[in-house]
This record gives structure tokens, sequence and C-alpha cells, in this order.
């Protein structure tokens, strides 16, 4: 299977996917499989249980895919015509795979219970294919290798289909993919949109594929897949590609695969041997939540207050009245306040101060829905920014705990004397 063949189309068939009844998790589970083996997905599309609209989906799959899995219609009932269907277009005859029926022999005899003859009907698949054995209920899969095409019928009940996709699926397209090595990587990327990270990135030489994941929070991840000749060629171009995004992005990739940003921030802390507080209003606990997520958070983190009230952020951060009284709860003054109350009160090296409007009221001319500012008290003095997102609420205050995580981040990364910068 050369490289120009490494693209799919995933068909998911069935009434209830189109009618919002089930929600397609099949075709998200599959193409991240697919994505993890280097063979990009290029279509998706969702059928009825209407032949004619089955029909017209095979065909356009087989006219532009290389690499096609359908999930659903491959079972017992009237509206389960995927088979059919699939040799009525190609020109096939259905055929009794014998190890099918006796694995579903074995199914019901296991359960106490008849084998009918619609589950009989099972065992037909077509002609010049090979079934697939389903390990996890009746219906099983169909496989079809033919003029360069790798075709996958799946059941459409997600624990079967993922099963098969495992241990049926991947390793037969890693055995078509040949002698190519495939490896992957991805890095988590903050503080820049997506529009100005590809301008950064564009031009870097052997970027084969890189998709950009969006997250809510405004991370975005960049996914890259690479193929050579041998592990070593692999490994090899993805380095030099991993070495050239990190020298255009600098600090605004914060990790790679499953590392998550609190968890990058708590080696840091236990790395550097300091413990944290945080003092929090808008993000209401946020931030607190995320860095205790990590296992062994103990190590470092202390304590947290969420001062939601003016009333307290004066009892529990001791912020003098007068500082919300003049310049609001929502300013630089309050943020450095409470940054410095928590460290001083939990007597920690590092503080967090987190306060703004997260909407949709509370603003006014000079402060709209979705100004923040956060402060960092630490041994040197107590520094603060602000930020201005967006006008929904639940995205502001995720937004405003991910930008505190990552102000903490790159505080401990800089130097001496290094201002505090987040781009």
């Amino acid at each position: 299977m050369s490289d120009e063949k490494l693209s799919a189309e995933i068909i998911t068939i069935g009434n209830e996917v189109l009618s919002g009844r089930t929600i397609n998790t099949n075709a998200a589970f599959i193409a991240r499989r697919l994505d993890e083996i280097g063979i990009p997905v290029e279509w998706v599309m969702t059928v009825g249980d209407r032949a004619d609209d089955v029909r017209e989906a095979f065909r356009a799959a087989w006219n532009r895919a290389r690499v096609i899995v359908t999930t659903g219609g491959l079972g017992p009932t009237h509206d389960d015509i995927t088979r059919t269907v699939f040799c009525e277009t190609f020109g096939r005859s259905l055929r009794r795979d014998e190890a099918v029926l006796a694995n579903l022999r074995e199914f019901f005899t296991c359960r106490g219970r008849e084998l009918t003859p619609r589950n009989i009907d099972q065992a037909n698949v077509p002609e010049r294919t090979e079934a697939l054995m389903n390990r996890w209920g009746t219906a099983p899969g169909v496989y079809l290798a033919e003029e360069g095409r790798q075709w996958f019928m799946l059941p459409g009940v997600p624990r079967e289909m993922e099963g098969l996709m495992v241990q049926e699926v991947i390793p037969r397209l890693l055995r078509a993919i040949g002698s190519h090595a495939i490896r992957r990587r991805d890095l988590h990327v903050v503080g820049l949109p997506e529009s100005y990270l590809m301008d950064r990135i564009d031009g870097i030489p052997g970027l084969e594929y890189v998709a950009s994941l969006l997250d809510p929070k405004g991370e975005v991840t960049l996914r890259i897949s690479v193929t050579g000749e041998s592990k070593a060629e692999a490994d090899e171009r993805l380095g030099r590609i991993e070495t050239a995004l990190r020298e255009r992005l600098g600090r605004n990739v914060y990790g790679v695969d499953d590392e998550t940003l609190e968890a990058v921030v708590g080696t840091l802390l236990r790395g550097k041997e300091l413990e944290i507080a945080v003092a929090e209003s808008c993000t209401g606990g946020l931030v607190a939540s995320r860095l205790t997520d990590v296992p062994g958070s103990s190590d470092y983190f202390r304590e947290a207050i969420v001062a939601y009230a003016n009333e307290a952020k004066v009892r529990l951060l001791g912020v003098p009245r007068d500082l919300l009284v003049q310049h609001g709860a929502v300013s630089e003054e309050v943020a450095r306040a409470m940054a410095h109350g928590a460290r001083v009160r939990a007597e920690v090296d590092i503080a967090l101060g987190i306060t703004g409007i997260a909407g949709p009221t509370g603003a006014g001319p000079e402060k709209p829905v979705g100004l923040v500012w956060i402060a960092l008290a630490h041994a040197g003095g107590t520094e603060a920014l602000s930020f201005r997102f967006g006008t929904e609420r639940l995205l502001n205050k995720a937004r405003a705990a991910q930008t505190a995580l990552d102000m903490l981040r790159r505080h401990l990364l800089r130097g001496p004397g290094e201002p505090l910068t987040m781009s």
C-alpha cells in the first residue's frame, strides 16, 4: 500500500444515527485509530437504512478511498442490509461461512438460547471476502482486499466494533502498509490562536502531515504523523520536524502526547521544591481542581481559597477594603492583593490570584465581560497581567484557569531577570 493510497473513508449506516437518537461515536473511534497508524480519514458519511442510499455511498467510497470502514447493518433484522447491498453493488453472492456459524452456535449455547434462522443468516458473508470473527456479539465483520483497497464492514454496536477494530482491522492495515514505519506525536500549544500558529509553522521542510485540534480552553494540539522505510528513518524525521516546530513556537509548546498542562506545572514545582496556594474568584476553584487532578500533587499543593464575594476577599485573603472600593473587585490591585494574601496565609513559595468578569452580567464601560486579572506572588515580588476572553461564562472560566496555569508554567521556566511574558 503506497503513500498515495493512505486515505480512508468511514460510512456509518443506520436511521438512528441520522435522527440524532444515537450519537455517532463509532466514526470518532475509527478515525482516531486510523490516525494513530498514519492513515488520514478524508471522508465521513452517514446514511440511513435505504438500499439506494447505501449503494450510492458504497460506490462513492470505492471510487475515492483506499481504506473503507463501514459500521452498522450487519444484524439479524429486516433493516440490516449492508451485506446484501454490498453484493448487489459489486456483483457478488452471499456464501455460508461455516466457521462463523460454529461461532454463532457456541455463542448461543453458552447463553442457553436457541439459534434462530435470522441468526443463522448472519453466517452469510459476501463471496471472495474474509469473515472477521466477532467475539463480543453475533454479527461477524467482513474484510475485502482487492484492487488496492482495504474494505472492512463492522457491526454498529460500539463494543463489538471497537473489539474488531483493535483486534482485526488495525493489524491487517499495518500489514498492508508493509515496510513503512509510522510515527506520530502530539505537541500541545498554548498562548497562540490557531491561525497565528499555522502561520508560524508554515514552510517547515518535511512536514508531510499535521492536523490541529482546538480545545475549548484555547489550547491547540498539533498532531504530526510521518512515515519512513524503517523505524530509524521515521524516528529521525519525526525528531527533525519536532525540533523545527519547537524552534518556531518556543515556550508556547508545553508538552507532548498525553501530558497535561497541570501535570507539567506539577513536575516543575516538584523539581524546584516549591509549594503553591491559589486564591480564586471568577474561576470558582477550577485552577485548584486541575492542579489536584495530578497524582502526587500533595507534594507541592497546599491550599486554595475561593473568595467569590468581596467580603470573602477581605476576610479570607486580607484584601484591603479601600482597594475594593477604589478599584473594584476586577482590577490589577485586587488580583495582586489576593495572590499576596494567599501566599502569606498559606506560608508557601508561590501563589496565584485570579479575579474577573465571567459574564454575562457584571460588566461596565471600562470592564467588559471576559476581562480577567491574574496575579503571581513569589519571592521576587508580585506580578499581574490582564486578559480579555469572550462572552460565554463557562468558556471564560475555563480559559482563565488555563491561562493562570500557563502563566505559572512560564514563570517557573524563566531565568533570572527575565520578564514574565505570555508570548
